[in-house]
């Protein structure tokens, strides 16, 4: 009976590691996927508000101007 105890205990501990885990891996995944959202939504919100637009059109400042063809030749 003393060995079924034994056994009883080590299965139980073994039981709580392996749900304990599982929570910690839920929680993670949660996490990473509400940041993923957040980061879609950040992005949606600056393409609707025209600061996409606007930080595309000073990236590509030289396509803006008319010697845009030169500096794109010369590089």
């Amino acid at each position: 009976m003393d060995d079924r105890k034994r056994r009883a205990i080590v299965l139980r501990e073994i039981a709580e590691e392996s749900c304990a885990q599982a929570t910690l891996e839920y929680a993670l995944t949660v996490i990473a996927f509400m940041a993923m959202v957040s980061g879609l939504a950040l992005l949606w919100h600056a393409g609707a508000d025209g600061a996409l637009a606007r930080a595309v059109e000073e990236a590509a400042s030289h396509a803006l101007d008319g010697l845009g063809l030169l500096d794109i030749s010369l590089y």
